[in-house]
């Protein structure tokens, strides 16, 4: 949430320069504003059972009797949301790729969605700093269809509108999956150079030179639409259990609480 150089306040995203608006959903400035947030503005996040969260410094957050911890950045519920946030010239919500298929993700490839990762086990895990939480659900299939397009443990993010996309190194695609990832992206990339589509483009570029060592984009991690998650293990949404205390103490130390 942001004010900038509206008249109203917006939602943004940003990363590092690159800053891209919308309007607010209904209810949620007043929302945090009520529940401690300076004037309504701050960060949030939104998971993947749309449940919105942010953070609010100890001092401004009525309700801190109840935090699990009483000083720092209290991570606190602001409630659920109801529609969908569109950012007209980013894909919020794409066209899911059928089943056993995949496209480029069309969305936001930083700062967008639940971070899980692969373990090296086959289970779900949530992890933070040192802390290592597993999905208390089974995700069984969802995990499978990560190791058909990646061979190594590592992340895969939940938006809030169910999409799960994954990295997947150009060097580390399965074998027999190479051909059918790079006919997607070819076909992505045919498709928004002919629609003029430079948002997406210069958002997936962006990707691939983060992911890379020699900030090369050809040696990047392409940004892959697995699917819908609804269409595995019956759409569960990963959840964690958390009951070590000292956890929240440790989150409530750092203002970044998001990293």
């Amino acid at each position: 949430m942001s004010d900038e150089d509206f008249d109203d306040p917006v939602l943004k995203w940003e990363q590092r320069d690159l800053s891209i608006y919308t309007e607010v959903p209904d209810g949620l400035w007043r929302k945090l504003a009520l529940i401690g947030k300076e004037g309504g503005y701050g960060s949030i996040r939104v998971t993947a059972g749309n449940e919105v969260i942010t953070k609010v410094p100890a001092d401004d957050y009525k309700h801190v009797d109840q935090a699990p911890a009483d000083s720092g950045w209290i991570p606190a519920y602001v409630g659920k949301l109801d529609g969908t946030i569109d950012f007209d010239i980013v894909e919020s919500d794409p066209m899911a790729p059928s089943k056993d298929k995949v496209r480029v993700w069309l969305g936001f490839p930083f700062n967008h969605g639940e971070r899980w990762s692969v373990s090296h086990d086959g289970s779900l895990i949530w992890t933070w700093r040192d802390y290592r939480f597993e999905s208390a659900f089974d995700h069984q299939e969802l995990v499978e269809a990560y190791e058909r397009y990646r061979g190594t443990a590592g992340r895969l993010y939940i938006t809030e509108n169910g999409h799960i996309w994954i990295n997947v190194p150009n060097d580390d695609i399965a074998p027999n999956k190479e051909s059918q990832v790079r006919n997607a992206v070819a076909s992505w990339k045919q498709r928004a150079e002919e629609n003029d589509d430079t948002a997406t483009l210069r958002l997936v570029n962006r990707r691939l030179v983060a992911t890379s060592r020699e900030d090369d984009p050809s040696t990047g991690h392409f940004p892959i639409h697995l699917g819908h998650l609804r269409n595995f293990d019956g759409g569960t949404i990963p959840r964690t259990v958390v009951d070590d205390q000292s956890y929240f103490q440790a989150v409530c130390e750092y203002e970044n609480v998001w990293e």
